[in-house]
């Protein structure tokens, strides 16, 4: 199609696009590195004057950042189902987070069941891995996986490589050998082997990658780096503790000195990937991904001024920190103020190696080329969450919308619903829904249509509690 336009045009395109050709002779390598519940002010590049983390800062001031960038649930598994598969987690029914007991808890007097859908991603569905593979890509996930029981794991989705991914959505320890007898669950991490005395998990699963770039630095790559990191146990190398009990003297926005440690840890553990693009020539040849699950959890960091954490439906659930970076393809030191979410992630990374779409199925995240490249803005009207779900952090069940400046969210338990204008108080705390009930009821509408379309299993009363 390309030989049939005339030549400015096809000039255009590639000075503007910059993107993959079905007649380039190598994609893109991609690496994807996701931190486990790494809020939105987490990193001094975001606003924190407390978190040190300079090689992030580093990675946004050589690519784009993202203010609105949200994950496509308030917890971890659906979040990491939808980014892999470019499906919202309603649609793939997978709206929970797998627990150990391998179903949705609720209290017994709940007002709502949770609906019985998955805990696992279904073989039917295409990843990026299996989606990149006939392009002659390598694969490997290296980190935290929780998609999924035996089975159902990094190899049996299109990944070449497993390391350290399972079932387990923490691990028993950060230090080797990332055992802890005393529990009877998650007693270690069952596709990690071998190891060092005084090994720290961060930088195991950096050493992993790093090899596995050395090792296919001649073909292209998919290195997935989904970090435990900074999820707990909240455990971090010891000598990078005291310099934040230090600062906690002089700066009180924080809460937690270890966990700010695991946070410099993260971020010199980002630096040693990018070195090694660096070393080995790569960096202009690979698009980088940097991204959290889901908002931070409120017991180990502040999440301010965006309101509640990690389980939440308020933005302190679900804004995330993202920069993306591609030398020569998107400019350096930009910030990027479009909402867009987690399974976006799936059709840009196809766009930008020149891979169409190959699933019969549709995908609710559109492709972020154009505002990446300067080409244009994705044609979106609305985001949606359904999370109906009684999460360990005590949020309320619930489903939510974002419409340009406007955000509705209705919760199930007590039913209520609440809007906001994100533009004038991205701290939710002025709650619009009694001014405006025709915004209200035309955003509901718009919610249920939403749900409707994408074939969600919905949750159902308990009509145990013979409440109303």
């Amino acid at each position: 199609m390309i030989r049939l336009l005339p030549l400015m045009a096809v000039a255009w395109l590639l000075i503007a696009g910059g993107l993959a050709r079905a007649d380039d002779p190598r994609p893109p390598n991609v690496v994807l590195m996701l931190i486990d519940d790494l809020g939105w002010r987490d990193l001094s590049c975001y606003g924190s004057t407390f978190y040190e983390t300079p090689h992030i800062d580093r990675l946004a001031r050589e690519g784009m950042r993202f203010t609105n960038a949200y994950a496509s649930c308030p917890v971890c598994s659906p979040t990491r189902a939808a980014l892999l598969t470019g499906k919202c987690p309603e649609r793939l029914h997978f709206t929970g987070h797998i627990t150990s007991i391998r179903r949705h808890r609720h209290p017994k007097d709940s007002r709502i069941i949770p609906p019985d859908d998955l805990m696992y991603l279904p073989h039917e569905e295409v990843t990026i891995a299996e989606s990149l593979r006939p392009a002659g890509f390598v694969s490997a996930s290296i980190g935290k996986w929780h998609v999924g029981h035996v089975g159902y794991w990094p190899t049996d989705q299109g990944f070449n490589l497993n390391v350290a991914g399972s079932t387990d959505g923490s691990p028993p320890g950060y230090f080797f050998p990332y055992t802890k007898p005393e529990r009877k669950w998650n007693a270690s991490i069952p596709t990690l082997h071998g190891g060092e005395p005084g090994e720290y998990l961060t930088d195991r699963l950096t050493d992993e990658a790093i090899r596995f770039i050395e090792a296919h630095r001649d073909r292209p790559f998919f290195v997935y780096l989904p970090h435990f990191a900074v999820h707990t146990p909240i455990e971090a190398p010891a000598e990078l503790v005291p310099k934040y009990e230090k600062k906690m003297h002089t700066d009180q926005s924080q809460i937690n000195p270890t966990y700010a440690a695991m946070i410099e840890s993260v971020d010199r553990n980002v630096d040693r990937v990018l070195r090694t693009l660096d070393r080995l020539d790569l960096a202009a040849d690979t698009l980088v991904i940097f991204t959290s699950d889901n908002g931070g959890a409120s017991r180990v960091t502040r999440n301010a001024p965006l309101r509640a954490g990690k389980g939440h439906l308020y933005e302190g659930g679900i804004r995330v920190p993202m920069i993306v970076r591609f030398p020569g393809k998107i400019a350096a030191g930009t910030t990027c103020d479009t909402p867009v979410i987690s399974h976006d992630f799936e059709p840009t990374i196809r766009e930008f190696v020149g891979r169409k779409e190959t699933s019969r199925t549709p995908r609710d995240g559109v492709s972020l080329a154009g505002v990446l490249t300067g080409r244009g803005e994705p044609q979106r009207e609305a985001l949606y969450w359904y999370y109906p779900h009684y999460p360990p952090q005590g949020a309320r069940p619930g489903a939510a919308m974002r419409s340009g400046a406007f955000k509705l969210i209705e919760h199930y338990d007590p039913p209520a619903v609440e809007l906001y204008n994100l533009q004038e108080d991205i701290g939710e705390r002025k709650d619009l829904a009694k001014s405006m009930p025709e915004r209200v009821e035309r955003m509901r509408r718009s919610l249920r249509d939403h749900l409707t379309a994408v074939g969600t299993i919905l949750h159902t009363p308990n009509d145990r509690t013979g409440r109303p």
